[in-house]
């Protein structure tokens, strides 16, 4: 499925340019929300107070503005798997995002219900109880780090706090820049990103992701060039990544207890060439799946993983 190259395929913004487009859309879609955001503060009463979210990455997008819902969706799950920013003591779980109470939700009285389209039918029938926003981070664009971009400008403001995106977005651009410079002589300039399911097989991010977009904005690669799916991953088996050698392979927490067991004691996982070389490189957990926060803590947490990584009998990577 992935290819190896010797180069990095072109990516579709440089660096520079990415960042520059960025900003643009930030600004943007800023003026475009502009009129609403002022009318928002003008008329305290239209503020939405009790705020419930049904999506991660909107979640994780309102907690980095520092907007707190009243209620989540699935809040042990974010707890498990995306971590940062914290949910606060006081939000209401909701239980499971595709079966969420709906009685619950509606004793609550929520006054606005942000989701993506995702979810949106199972929330479809309060919407005579309360506004539903839609907002879509991973679409048909395949451009989820700029869209990442305009749904932190819509989640501002339709919560009442139109300039609450300003200070992520210029927070998550420095980030990546630094992570560039942390990256500017890499001990290993191709990485294979990856969430592991079992002991041979695993999910690899590419095209589509939000990692995908980070990297793009790097100076390195990520080796993965096979088809993805709509969310920017695919399921592979390790037979698929043996022909990989000199990458380092990237693997984002929590990590089954059967992988790591399989790399003390079984050559199904600790000959694996990436492995080998690099050994199975682990990062915190992030939001896969999430939002502008998420792409900085990537760039961050990515940049921390390569400078510290010590290749098995090799150099700095030229």
């Amino acid at each position: 499925m992935g290819r190896l190259s010797m180069h990095k395929p072109a990516p579709l913004y440089s660096r520079r340019s990415f960042l520059r487009l960025a900003t643009q859309a930030s600004i943007i879609s800023g003026c475009g929300y502009a009129l609403s955001g002022l009318m928002a503060e003008t008329t305290s009463a239209a503020v939405p107070k009790r705020i419930v979210i049904a999506d991660g990455a909107i979640s994780e997008t309102a907690l980095a503005m520092r907007i707190v819902p009243l209620a989540m969706a699935d809040i042990p799950g974010y707890r498990a798997w995306v971590q940062e920013p914290a949910v606060p003591d006081s939000v209401i779980n909701l239980g499971a995002r595709f079966q969420p109470s709906l009685e619950r939700l509606a004793q609550l009285k929520p006054d606005l219900i942000l989701t993506s389209s995702f979810y949106a039918n199972q929330y479809a029938s309060l919407r005579d109880l309360a506004p539903i926003e839609k907002i879509d981070i991973y679409s048909s664009s395949k451009t989820p780090f700029l869209n990442a971009i305009t749904a932190a400008r819509k989640i501002g403001d339709v919560t009442g706090h139109p300039n609450a995106a300003d200070g992520l977005v210029a927070q998550t651009t420095a980030r990546i820049e630094h992570a560039a410079r942390q990256l500017a002589t890499p001990k290993a300039r191709s990485v294979l990103i990856t969430s592991m399911l079992s002991p041979r097989h695993m999910r690899v991010f590419g095209q589509n992701s939000l990692m995908q977009d980070v990297i793009d904005q790097l100076p390195i690669q990520n080796i993965w060039t096979g088809p993805t799916n709509h969310w920017g991953f695919a399921t592979v088996s390790i037979d698929q990544i043996a022909q990989y050698s000199d990458v380092a392979m990237i693997a984002i927490e929590p990590v089954p207890d059967n992988v790591e067991r399989a790399i003390d004691y079984s050559p199904i996982l600790s000959e694996l060439p990436p492995i080998k070389r690099y050994g199975l490189i682990k990062m915190p957990p992030i939001a896969t799946f999430g939002g502008l926060f998420a792409a900085g803590r990537f760039a961050d947490l990515l940049a921390n993983s390569l400078t510290q990584v010590t290749p098995e009998n090799a150099e700095v990577a030229s």
